[in-house]
């Protein structure tokens, strides 16, 4: 699944960043370390805990491989689990986990990550779809539809970093307006994920390589943090975002 995921299509040591919920899912490929080389998955569950599954590839001499009449080094499963935050735990192996509901909200979470990776690899399997339709429905124009939408100046703007917005019902519809820091408008839709998050979806404009406008999708996982790309790969955020935007512009427009 590493490789059916590695959309940077190289052997070289990376890491790719997919996004389950709020919570970040890193594709580790090909890290390299004195113990050999690791591939897999890390998953970040907010600043709680991180949950890792890796295969680790051993680097063993060829003479001691000749020795032992094995063809390739000997791959290990390695799974851990490491609280975050001010008092981080260190790693757990999950073998060695004595807790029965900590193990079974693991458990919850390999079973969440799964369904999460199967839907990823589907997109990818199959010209990324969810990613197209991005790209036909969210326009240029219609995010500056949105931007100059007279809504924004009849009501009283939240500031919120670089956007400024108005809260309605679970949703804060902000927007960007074109300044010479950022010539291109966008438009941020959050929602309230829980009592204590509030994930956001940006939808900037950047220039393309003939300098035309096109779409830059981003994730903002909390408020204040820092934004990330979406990936051609993830199927529920696009999918989301998509309804998103579509009842934003049935909102603001109407």
């Amino acid at each position: 699944m590493v490789v059916d995921l590695d959309v940077a299509n190289s052997d070289s040591e990376h890491y790719v960043t997919g996004w389950m919920g709020l919570n970040s899912v890193v594709v580790v490929r090909n890290y390299q370390n004195k113990r050999g080389t690791a591939n897999g998955f890390v998953v970040n569950k907010g600043d709680r805990y991180r949950l890792s599954i890796q295969s680790i590839e051993f680097r063993i001499p060829k003479a001691v491989l000749w020795m032992s009449f094995r063809r390739k080094p000997r791959t290990m499963e390695l799974i851990t689990y490491e609280t975050l935050g001010e008092q981080p735990s260190g790693m757990q192996q999950y073998r060695n986990i004595l807790d029965e509901e900590l193990l079974q909200q693991l458990d919850a979470d390999w079973r969440e990550l799964n369904d999460y990776l199967g839907a990823a690899c589907w997109q990818l399997e199959n010209g990324t779809p969810l990613w197209q339709q991005t790209q036909q429905q969210i326009t240029p124009e219609a995010i500056r539809q949105l931007v100059d939408a007279p809504i924004f100046r009849t009501k009283h703007l939240q500031a919120d970093g670089d956007y400024a917005g108005f809260w309605a019902g679970e949703y804060f519809f902000a927007v960007r307006q074109p300044s010479a820091g950022n010539p291109l408008p966008a438009v941020q839709i959050s929602w309230r994920e829980n009592e204590k998050d509030i994930g956001s979806y940006q939808f900037d404009l950047i220039n393309g390589a003939a300098g035309e406008p096109k779409l830059s999708l981003c994730i903002r996982p909390r408020k204040g943090a820092d934004s990330y790309l979406l990936n051609r790969f993830d199927a529920h955020h696009l999918q989301r975002a998509i309804a998103m935007f579509a009842m934003t512009q049935r909102y603001l427009l109407a």
